[in-house]
């Protein structure tokens, strides 16, 4: 695999087919870490919700490589208050590469700007990546229940200011 730029943007409704192409990529284990739910081909209906965002209360980034999409993050306001439930999942092949760190900063940042002062989520206990990612946020707290750990992570600026690695220094 060529670790050349990696783009972080805007979901489109013509990134539907990249999107599904990546949910094909990824194991098993990584579309039920992402979705609680064992599908063996995510559906339809779950791909057009997460590109039913509106940029406001709802948004959608893709991580791109390679021009395939490789990741996605993205966010729902809760009601009409200051917290949003986020998801993010990376592809097998690009995790630990610090994309899952890129997604959430930047969907961080434009949820910052719209009034989001806290993430939510639910994260399998197996899920030691997210719990990684949620972490870099200084005030994450995470409280056990049914199984799940219900996760809320402050939106203020990142424990660790540089925490992108080079692969990202070139990319827009």
């Amino acid at each position: 695999m060529n670790e050349g730029k990696i783009f972080i943007r805007s979901a489109t409704s013509q990134d539907r087919e990249k999107l599904r192409a990546m949910f094909a990529r990824s194991s098993p284990q990584t579309i039920y870490r992402r979705f609680h739910s064992p599908y063996p081909e995510v559906p339809e209906w779950m791909v057009a919700l997460i590109l039913g965002a509106d940029q406001h209360d709802r948004e959608i980034l893709v991580a791109v490589a390679e021009e395939k999409v490789v990741g996605h993050a993205m966010y729902a306001r809760i009601g009409s208050g200051p917290a949003a439930e986020m998801a993010i999942v990376v592809e097998d092949g690009w995790q630990s590469k610090g994309i899952g760190k890129r997604l959430l900063s930047e969907l961080a940042a434009r949820a910052r700007r719209r009034g989001i002062e806290a993430f939510t989520a639910e994260v399998l206990a197996t899920n030691s990546a997210m719990f990684g990612l949620a972490g870099t946020f200084s005030g994450t707290r995470r409280a056990l229940e049914d199984g799940t750990f219900h996760v809320r992570m402050p939106l203020r600026v990142p424990v660790t200011a540089d925490f992108a690695p080079q692969l990202f220094r070139r990319a827009a």
